[in-house]
């Protein structure tokens, strides 16, 4: 028997996805409570949402979560997913971007171990800026201070 949220999937997929791509549509909006309706289910709400939102049903369903709207907890009968569709056989803009996630804060980690080296190492970097003495901010309010005495007296 095929899991709650492959059941979910096969649901929407079946009864929203395919029906929006036969009539060349490029958005659908699929409500969390509609699902949870149609499917007879009990108190599975949360459930509902989570696969809808998940990157596993987007990507097997070819689609782009454009947007969520309803609460903000997210879990919620009044929760509608708005999604964009993929057509067959063209990756889309978002999918390209998707191949590419993470390598510029891979870049920025070198950067950084890069600099950290040059300063002794991270915990080196740590240490002297702790013996440093007290921050920008510390120094301000001890002067502050220093000033009133200054001006009490």
């Amino acid at each position: 028997m095929p899991s709650l949220s492959q059941q979910i999937a096969h649901h929407v997929l079946a009864k929203y996805v395919e029906p929006a791509r036969k009539s060349r549509q490029t958005m659908i909006e699929v409500n969390a409570g509609e699902v949870h309706r149609a499917l007879g289910l009990k108190n599975r709400v949360a459930s509902v949402c989570t696969t809808l939102e998940s990157q596993k049903f987007q990507k097997e369903s070819r689609l782009f979560l454009f947007r969520t709207t309803g609460p903000e907890s997210g879990r919620s009968t009044t929760v509608s997913f708005i999604y964009y569709l993929e057509e067959p056989g063209r990756t889309s803009e978002m999918s390209q971007h998707d191949k590419h996630r993470g390598e510029k804060l891979k870049a920025l980690y070198g950067i950084s171990a890069k600099t950290f080296r040059e300063l002794g190492g991270g915990e080196e970097f740590l240490r002297r800026e702790r013996d440093w003495g007290p921050d920008a901010w510390e120094r301000y309010e001890a002067e502050e201070d220093e000033r009133k005495r200054k001006g009490a007296a």
